[in-house]
């Protein structure tokens, strides 16, 4: 598979950029190469010393005549053919921030109070995924700004990204956007936005936030829905999550099980004299398994159909599916470091920046690998799961790395002359990074996998080094 040969990865992702020079592009191939073989780690410590990598890599960086934008729109047409056969595609969209303190702060824009030490840029980034599997499929758009100290000099309103977005996406999709689904959260509940997805004859799943005025009616959204009957139940798994409140405090949301009722039905809505006819369905936990918890409630319009209870149960299941690209942002920051970048200046900076998102999403593919099956199950696509789990690892693993893997956790009863299943390899992939499962979920993060995959390329790369020097002769 290409994203576990960082060589093919860095080529198929980056060897069509439009740079202006032939020359510059393949800088960037190998420059993305090293930046995946050494994720996380500072651009001088992935190039293990090597003065001429060093120099080539900040030489393509610093240079102001590459774009950002042209190094993240390769990315985006690479996700746009592997997509291509995929039955029904979710677009995850949400936005971040990358904060930075160093000297190149001043030149960046607010991401809090104007008095703030930290500055940077917002992204709204949209991640596709395969609705069947759950399969990171890669990044289709990122949208960059920095916000102006005085919002009366920004260029236009942040809202408009949620359109904007679409645009991009049909453009690079064609005709795939029409098995293409929109999930957004609360902050997309426009109905600008939603109109022109409809005039577009897209599809969208997105979490309402105002409870509108229906047409030729008194009533609201949320009070109509909540009189509509229970059509059925749902239960779904909440993610562990650390969150801000309103004054930044740190708080953590642990992982529950919510129990959800369904309704569903559909209004029609106005928006600038035209009506818009809105599917709904609403979801909401009858009750907190904490007091400190908010009960769930989920009030889901879409433009997929909601007539029979499995219909309503598949838009819940693709909105339970938006978390996924917080996933994406965690591995962007804390798996490739981005926020860990020192450039002295923010042109150099966006430009280290974008390659790392693709980075990212490699590490999420990287770790689904051994973790959808796990996800599966809790889907109830047992078996998927097992299909999964029982393929011999020796798909993605090459020789040695299963094999030295089997030095330190052999499956009982294993003769070693094949590759073991892939269950076997994500357990002792995940305990070479340090889990031990204490919380008895039997699931590890994606971090504690990328440190198992870090150690094992480490014993592996000496394991080859031996290997030469004895048939050099250089060892007995």
């Amino acid at each position: 598979m290409s994203i576990f040969n960082p060589t093919q990865w860095a080529s198929e992702h980056f060897n069509h950029a439009a740079l202006g020079d032939q020359r510059r592009t393949r800088r960037l191939c190998t420059i993305a190469e090293q930046m995946a073989t050494g994720s996380g780690k500072s651009i001088a410590r992935s190039c293990n010393g090597e003065d001429a990598k060093l120099e080539g890599a900040y030489r393509l960086i610093r240079n102001d005549e590459v774009s950002a934008v042209a190094i993240r729109v390769a990315g985006f047409k690479h996700t746009a053919g592997v997509v291509k056969d995929i039955p029904e595609i979710l677009a995850l969209e949400d936005t971040t921030s990358l904060s930075y303190k160093h000297s190149v702060a001043s030149e960046l824009g607010k991401l809090g109070k104007t008095t703030d030490k930290s500055r940077g840029w917002w992204v709204h980034s949209v991640l596709l995924l395969d609705s069947d599997t759950s399969r990171t499929l890669g990044l289709i758009h990122q949208d960059w700004w920095r916000r102006p100290d005085d919002p009366e000099a920004a260029d236009e309103k942040e809202s408009g990204k949620w359109a904007d977005a679409s645009l991009f996406t049909r453009q690079r999709l064609g005709d795939t956007m029409s098995r293409v689904i929109s999930v957004c959260d609360r902050e997309a509940d426009y109905m600008s936005y939603l109109a022109d997805k409809q005039s577009h004859n897209e599809r969208f799943v997105v979490r309402a936030k105002h409870s509108r005025k229906l047409a030729d009616s008194t009533n609201k959204l949320f009070p109509y829905m909540d009189s509509l009957p229970v059509t059925g139940g749902y239960t779904v798994t909440i993610p562990q999550k650390g969150m801000k409140d309103g004054q930044g405090k740190t708080s953590n949301r642990t992982a529950r099980t919510a129990k959800l009722s369904i309704k569903a039905g559909q209004v029609s809505v106005e928006n600038n004299g035209k009506s818009h006819q809105l599917n709904v369905v609403f979801a909401q936990e009858l009750s907190s398994s904490s007091k400190e918890e908010n009960a769930l409630s989920w009030m889901l319009l879409t433009s997929e159909p909601v007539e029979t209870l499995a219909q309503q149960l598949h838009v819940i299941d693709i909105y339970t599916a938006r978390w996924r690209i917080e996933d994406f942002h965690k591995a962007w920051k804390t798996g490739a470091g981005v926020e860990r970048l020192r450039m002295t200046a923010p042109g150099n900076l966006e430009r280290a920046a974008s390659i790392l998102g693709f980075v990212g999403v490699r590490l999420l593919q990287l770790r689904e690998v051994m973790t959808l099956p796990q996800y599966l199950r809790k889907r109830g696509k047992i078996d998927a799961a097992e299909g999964m789990e029982h393929q011999s690892c020796g798909s993605v693993l090459e020789e040695d790395e299963w094999k030295i893997l089997m030095q330190h956790y052999k499956p009982r009863g294993h003769k070693g002359k094949e590759a073991p299943n892939m269950k076997w390899a994500y357990q002792s992939l995940a305990k070479l990074g340090g889990f031990n499962d204490t919380k008895r979920t039997g699931m590890a993060s994606w971090s504690t996998i990328w440190e198992g995959w870090d150690e094992l390329q480490a014993q592996v790369t000496g394991y080859r080094i031996a290997k030469d020097m004895f048939r050099a002769g250089e060892m007995r």
